[in-house]
C-alpha cells in the first residue's frame, strides 16, 4: 500500500517540473538597454557632446609623446633650463589631459545614469506586461545563473521592440 502512494507522489512531482518550466522566461536586460534606440541616441548625444574634449585629448597625447621623444633625443645637449621647461610643458599637458579625461568619464557616467533612470522602469513594465500576456510565472535575468534555456522563452527581442516603440520620437 505504501509503494503506490510513493509512486503517485513521484509521478506528480515529475509532472510538475515541466509545468513550472513552461512558466519561465528569460530576458537579457543589459542587451535590452544596449540595443534600444534610446540607448543608441544617448550614445550619439554623448559622442557629440564630448567630441571637442576627446579631440583635444588626442592632440595632447600626441604633443606629450612629441615632448617625450624630444627629451629622449636632445636631453644630452639641452641646458638644465630647457630640460625644466620641457618637463613643465609636458606636465601641464598631462594635467590638462587628465582633467579632460575625467570630464569625459563623468559625462559618460551621467549619460548612463540618466538613461537607466529613464529606461529601467519602462523595461520592467514591459517585462511585466509580457509576463502577464504570456502567462509566465517568472522571468529570469539571462546574465544570472541560467545555464541553458530554450530560445523561445527569451523575451529580450520583444522587450527591445516594445521599448523602441514606446521611446520612438513622434513623427514631425
Amino acid at each position: 500500500m505504501r509503494y503506490p502512494v510513493m509512486i503517485a507522489g513521484l509521478v506528480a512531482a515529475l509532472m510538475a517540473g515541466p509545468v513550472l518550466a513552461a512558466g519561465v522566461a528569460i530576458v537579457d536586460s543589459a542587451a535590452v538597454l544596449a540595443a534600444s534606440d534610446a540607448a543608441k541616441k544617448a550614445a550619439d548625444k554623448y559622442e557629440a557632446a564630448t567630441k571637442v574634449q576627446r579631440e583635444r585629448m588626442d592632440k595632447l597625447k600626441s604633443e606629450i609623446e612629441g615632448l617625450q621623444g624630444k627629451y629622449r633625443k636632445d636631453s644630452a645637449i639641452m641646458s638644465a633650463k630647457d630640460k625644466q621647461d620641457l618637463q613643465k610643458s609636458a606636465e601641464d599637458k598631462a594635467g590638462e589631459f587628465q582633467r579632460l579625461g575625467q570630464a569625459v568619464t563623468e559625462a559618460k557616467q551621467r549619460t548612463e545614469q540618466e538613461l537607466q533612470g529613464t529606461l529601467v522602469p519602462k523595461v520592467r513594465a514591459i517585462i511585466e506586461d509580457l509576463r502577464k500576456a504570456n502567462k509566465y510565472d517568472i522571468v529570469i535575468e539571462k546574465q544570472g545563473s541560467v545555464m541553458a534555456f530554450d530560445p523561445a522563452v527569451d523575451l529580450t527581442k520583444k522587450v527591445i521592440d516594445r521599448l523602441n516603440a514606446q521611446t520612438a520620437a513622434p513623427a514631425k
